[in-house]
């Protein structure tokens, strides 16, 4: 009888610690809160841009907030980014970022670029 309550608490146990949840929705949830330029889009751009786009570079400059924010309302950083969208090669050149952090990039912009 005690094996039986106990294979039933397991079980039980199992069953409520289950979610319906998809990736996506979990993915959505953790990345809707604001990005800001200093926790969240300047190690990106610093990881994947500024080895290429740095002072003295024959690219554009990347290496501070206000350079950043100005290749994004006036160049063309994210179009270059965004795969989805043709207008040159990808960048970086290395490959593709990942689609969550491109999104990332894009909801700051659309935020309106919080430092």
């Amino acid at each position: 009888m005690k094996k039986n309550i106990v294979l039933l608490f397991i079980c039980t146990a199992f069953l409520v610690s289950c979610t319906t949840r998809t990736y996506e929705e979990i993915s959505e949830s953790e990345s809707s809160a604001s990005p800001t330029y200093t926790a969240n889009v300047g190690p990106v751009i610093q990881a994947n841009c500024v080895s290429c786009h740095s002072e003295g570079g024959r690219f554009p400059t990347l290496q501070t907030y206000d350079q950043v924010k100005d290749a994004t309302q006036n160049g063309n950083l994210i179009c270059r980014i965004d795969q989805t969208q043709s207008c040159g090669s990808v960048m970086p050149r290395s490959g593709p970022m990942p689609r969550q952090t491109i999104d990332m990039i894009i909801l700051w912009q659309k935020e309106g670029y919080k430092n």
